[in-house]
């Protein structure tokens, strides 16, 4: 009964604009998204259709978000999706611009609807919507526009006003007619029934102020108790016919309601149209993919796949789009790096509904999640992205409060106790005040539960778990990887819960648990696990992952002696408020800082060691075993000097200063100089450039580090 989807994030490969780094709204953003809904309708659902309508509404934005959603309904078993919704895609414009020449004038609002409303079996209901005059030009006022109010001695001269613009003469010369025309549509057992509307002072219907379709801003707060209160409505935006469907009942009659759209068009031989308004209510058989915007990157909502072969056919199809459409998975820093898009790519399970959901129908299958991951940081730091930590978006349950696994400990036995069917209500109550972030944010979790049995959320009764630690991959192979590996740990939870006790990890975990040393150990140590139940993983498959989250940056040999530097995981703390540049108060992360794994061979050396000493910056590095042979060590260093950060006494310790010293005779002295942003040498661009050993002192002495001298952060991996 399991079900698994996931949130992929696109940016395109130019990403200097806003609304790839900060903002979530733009015009590229919207007009990349269209593209990627029609190309994925093309390939992946034929006969699909897009429906703008509202997504996510947050705080001090003034309108909901955007979201377009390819729709396509079941086939003639009513269970599986396939079903063309509209048989005609030439009369869709689904977001291109509308080409007179090629297609002719959009119809009018009026005549369309009037034939609409007859193919409905209705008639006589139209009304026409008038944009508000007064609250339209004090709303331009404000904005600080210059609005045409005259002076009440100038009233006579008339309504245009002389300095007006072309522009200006459109924009205001046009709020005497409607600004489009509504339809009172409701369906009621089967039959579409309508409405007259009539205002109580018995003037015009006027529309709420705004920018948005005319069907967001009708005045429903003006109507007679008893009356439909949605419509249909019908407006000309930026020159093609926009239709705004109203929430109905069930899913069978908003397919109706497109099929009379459809025939309506057809008939009157109508340019390509505009849909947008309410999806219809969620219901077996029907399939749909979302696309939302977030602030840098573009959000796709997969399906949930009730089966590995449906969810393996979207993402093929998905990242083939995309690749179409000039999106990718990946960004590219200034400093030539290439890292996950930053908009996450979370994983998600559940089930066909409530009734058959497997954490519900196997109460120790959400608390086995939980008890692994937190057993094995890989989980959590290989397939995250570069803001990791517990001020992140998905902070693992034990980095704010070391004193968290030991309450998690009771809340998991109790759900461990609990017979089959669980109470998903008793579930949310035990783990909505533990899983969460250092301010209490149920959402911002490794493992979020706001969606599964959420009683403060209109959609938070889904059944849903979501592990947010996933960040987006570059391509379709090791994104599949990850949902794989999840979906193999859940079968394996299913057959024989994972019961063993929490760990008390403490210092240790945001020290030797973020280098990628410790991260390959222990993802060997997950597919050991796995292999007990037949899934014989191949930590090949996970390679691409581990190079993409931490990547070889250097390496160099001398003789026997050769090293490399690969980038490990580093925290960004949170730091405190300060005034933001648009006013209120703001809270940032310290960015400055970076992790380093250095690992050291020498091929003469029998026991696959390193004979010698390592020094960054005049320290000496401390080297411990690494389980493929040779030595590690780890430096913590300042990479970059910024306004506001964590111990700003401590200056940027750029370039790293690498001294490589073999005893005896086992390999030439070698120094060299890391820099984290790559500097020309020797007509290449590179991060290593060799020093001269000539200026460095005869004799190094010991150095120790001292708090708050500025000195690096060396560690032994243990």
């Amino acid at each position: 009964t399991l079900t698994q989807g996931g949130e992929p994030t696109f940016v395109p490969e130019v990403t200097f604009l806003p609304e790839w780094n900060l903002a979530a709204l733009g015009e590229e953003k919207l007009s990349l998204a269209w593209k990627l809904c029609r190309e994925l309708g093309r390939v992946h659902m034929p006969g699909a259709v897009i429906l703008r309508s509202n997504g996510k509404h947050y705080p001090g934005e003034p309108i909901p978000r955007w979201k377009l959603t390819l729709l396509r309904g079941p086939d003639r078993s009513g269970k599986k999706a396939g079903a063309k919704l509209w048989k005609n895609p030439s009369l869709l414009s689904h977001g291109e611009k509308a080409n007179d020449k090629a297609h002719g004038k959009a119809l009018s609002p009026r005549k369309f609807l009037s034939v609409l409303a007859a193919e409905l079996g209705l008639s006589g209901a139209l009304i026409p919507a008038y944009e508000d005059v007064e609250a339209t030009m004090r709303a331009a006022s404000l904005a600080g526009e210059r609005p045409p109010i005259p002076r009440y001695s100038r009233l006579k001269k008339g309504f245009v006003q002389p300095r007006w613009t072309a522009v200006d003469r459109r924009k205001w010369g046009a709020l005497h007619r409607a600004a489009g025309w509504v339809l009172p549509l409701d369906r009621v057992e089967g039959v579409w029934k309508s409405d007259r509307w009539v205002m109580p002072d018995g003037g015009d219907l006027l529309l709420l102020q705004g920018t948005s379709c005319i069907g967001l801003r009708l005045p429903l707060h003006r109507l007679e108790p008893g009356v439909i209160a949605c419509a249909l409505t019908a407006e000309i935006s930026d020159g093609v016919l926009t239709l705004f469907l109203p929430p109905l009942p069930d899913a069978d009659a908003f397919a109706d309601l497109l099929s009379a759209i459809e025939r309506t068009a057809e008939v009157l031989k109508s340019p390509p149209l505009s849909l947008e308004g309410y999806p219809p209510p969620q219901e077996e058989g029907w399939e749909c993919i979302s696309l939302i915007p977030d602030p840098g990157v573009i959000e796709v909502n997969l399906p949930p796949a009730a089966d590995w072969e449906s969810l393996e056919k979207t993402a093929k199809s998905l990242f083939d789009a995309a690749k179409k459409s000039d999106l990718r998975g990946t960004r590219r820093l200034p400093s030539g790096e290439i890292v996950p898009t930053g908009g996450g790519g979370h994983l998600v399970l559940g089930g066909p509904s409530l009734d058959s959901n497997p954490f519900l129908l196997k109460p120790a299958l959400l608390p086995s999640f939980l008890r692994f991951i937190q057993r094995h940081p890989v989980l959590s730091y290989l397939f995250s992205g570069r803001f990791m930590g517990p001020s992140s978006q998905a902070p693992r349950i034990d980095e704010s409060f070391f004193e968290i696994p030991y309450e998690l400990e009771i809340a998991l036995r109790a759900i461990e106790s609990m017979e089959a069917p669980a109470d998903p209500a008793r579930i949310d109550a035990i783990l909505r005040n533990l899983l969460l972030d250092l301010h209490g944010n149920t959402h911002k979790a490794e493992v979020s539960v706001d969606k599964f049995f959420n009683p403060f959320m209109p959609n938070g009764r889904l059944g849903l778990v979501e592990f947010r630690a996933i960040e987006m991959s570059p391509d379709v192979t090791s994104f599949l990887a990850i949902h794989a590996l999840w979906r193999a740990l859940a079968a394996s939870f299913a057959a024989r819960p994972y019961v063993e006790p929490l760990i008390s990890w403490q210092g240790r975990l945001h020290d030797e648990c973020l280098t990628p040393a410790f991260l390959q150990r222990n993802l060997e140590q997950v597919l050991g696990y796995l292999e007990s139940f037949g899934f014989s993983f191949e930590i090949e498959c996970f390679l691409p992952n581990f190079q993409f989250r931490f990547p070889l940056l250097a390496e160099e040999s001398h003789g026997s002696v050769r090293w490399s530097l690969r980038r490990a995981a580093e925290p960004w703390p949170l730091l405190g408020e300060q005034p933001g540049i648009s006013g209120g108060l703001v809270r940032i992360v310290d960015s400055s800082t970076e992790r380093l794994e250095l690992h050291i061979h020498d091929d003469n050396d029998r026991e696959g060691g390193f004979s010698g000493e390592v020094w960054i910056n005049g320290l000496p590095l401390p080297l411990s075993p690494h389980p493929k042979g040779g030595l590690v060590g780890s430096v913590r260093f300042r990479a970059i000097s910024l306004p506001t950060c964590l111990h700003p006494q401590v200056d940027p310790h750029t370039p790293l200063e690498i001294h490589v010293r073999p005893f005896g005779n086992k390999g030439k002295e070698s120094l060299w100089h890391y820099h984290p942003q790559p500097v020309k040498c020797r007509g290449s661009v590179r991060h290593l450039v060799p020093g001269d050993l000539s200026k460095l002192p005869s004799k190094r002495k010991m150095k120790t580090a001292k708090a708050g001298a500025g000195a690096l952060d060396l560690r032994a991996l243990g």
